[in-house]
């Protein structure tokens, strides 16, 4: 079994709320081992238990504990089936009517994505930015919004860098300017084209200054704003949770801790607090939302004006699919540097069509 799977990974889906405090995860990773591809043409033999169990353990050590990993395929039937004869032997009524009622509500806090194309948008958190890129592919297809909005998340601002070096995390973002270039020159309307470009290169300017920790979680130096509409009508709202995490540390500290509260009521609680923070803030501070926008403001247009991009790829020919997978293939084939992502984006079930 090759212990490259990227081939197999089918992308990731947000979790609104799974779990508590340090047990709290808010990432799906998702593979799929199929033996056989969408036509029917072999692509894989199907793994022992032994290898199942080795595949499983060695993709999930690659992400952190705010992630969960979901395996499915007929590549796993035998592990599948083998787990649930000793759950049948040895669990007890109770335990897997307990079992049934946590998934069951397990999966109901999953937002589940089109394993194919994610065509939910990706903000960055620069409006004017967002809103030209959302005006663009506000008229396309499922794949091709899912395409673009994936550019933003799995190329430009990735949440965790663990299993990438920063060098590897820089040509990610390359890739990515790449992909835009092929989304502006075959499926992105003329008028766009130029407003498209610049807000994806602002965004990958954004992406190209975050800082990782030791862990490899990024912090892009900017918070999502709250948006409302979509497309050409995206209006922007200011975000009153993190303008309390960034001018009140101590309020926002206390509202942290009421998520870790067993009460039913904490999401009310959490949303009566916030509100009366916010109402008692902006009545003893006026300038509070302007100073915090300003400060959002030049700290974007610091990272536009000095941020570099990196030109891993530049070479590669954007005019077709057949062109751009051929140029990955010419990169992977001719040095073998980036072979990893080179690999991952070429399983993009967008090529594949």
């Amino acid at each position: 079994m090759n212990t490259d799977y990227s081939q197999f990974y089918r992308g990731t889906s947000s979790i609104n709320s799974y779990g508590n405090g340090a047990y709290k995860k808010d990432t799906l990773a998702k593979y799929e081992f199929n033996t056989t591809d969408e036509d029917g043409s072999k692509v894989m033999d199907k793994m022992s238990k032994e290898e199942t169990m080795q595949t499983m353990n060695h993709i999930a050590s690659q992400y952190g504990d705010n992630v969960i990993v979901e395996f499915s395929g007929d590549g796993l039937a035998a592990l599948v089936e083998s787990k649930r004869g000793i759950s049948d032997q040895s669990a007890t009524d109770e335990q897997v009517e307990a079992n049934g009622a946590r998934q069951t509500a397990f999966e109901r806090e999953i937002v589940h994505y089109d394993r194919k194309a994610n065509d939910l948008p990706a903000y960055s958190g620069i409006y004017n930015s967002d809103k030209a890129i959302a005006t663009a592919v506000q008229n396309g297809s499922k794949e091709e919004q899912g395409f673009v909005y994936d550019i933003i998340r799995q190329n430009f601002l990735v949440t965790d860098s663990s299993s990438m070096t920063e060098e590897e995390r820089q040509a990610n973002i390359s890739l990515g300017m790449k992909k835009a270039e092929y989304a502006a020159e075959n499926f992105i309307p003329e008028e766009q084209k130029e407003k498209f470009m610049k807000a994806m290169r602002d965004v990958a300017s954004l992406a190209s200054a975050g800082k990782r920790d030791e862990f490899g979680k990024m912090d892009y130096g900017l918070n999502k704003p709250s948006y409302l509409g979509h497309g050409s009508n995206l209006v922007y709202t200011t975000n009153a949770e993190d303008v309390m995490k960034q001018t009140d540390t101590k309020a926002y500290e206390e509202y942290e801790k009421l998520n870790d509260t067993e009460d039913e009521d904490k999401v009310f609680n959490r949303l009566k607090y916030l509100t009366n923070w916010y109402a008692n803030s902006v009545s003893k501070n006026q300038n509070l939302v302007k100073d915090y926008e300003e400060k959002n403001d030049a700290y974007i247009q610091e990272k536009k004006e000095s941020q570099k991009i990196s030109t891993a790829f530049e070479k590669v020919d954007t005019t077709s699919k057949k062109t751009f997978l051929e140029s990955l293939r010419k990169m992977q084939e001719n040095s073998g540097l980036f072979s990893t992502l080179i690999q991952k984006e070429m399983s993009n079930a967008f090529w594949l069509k």
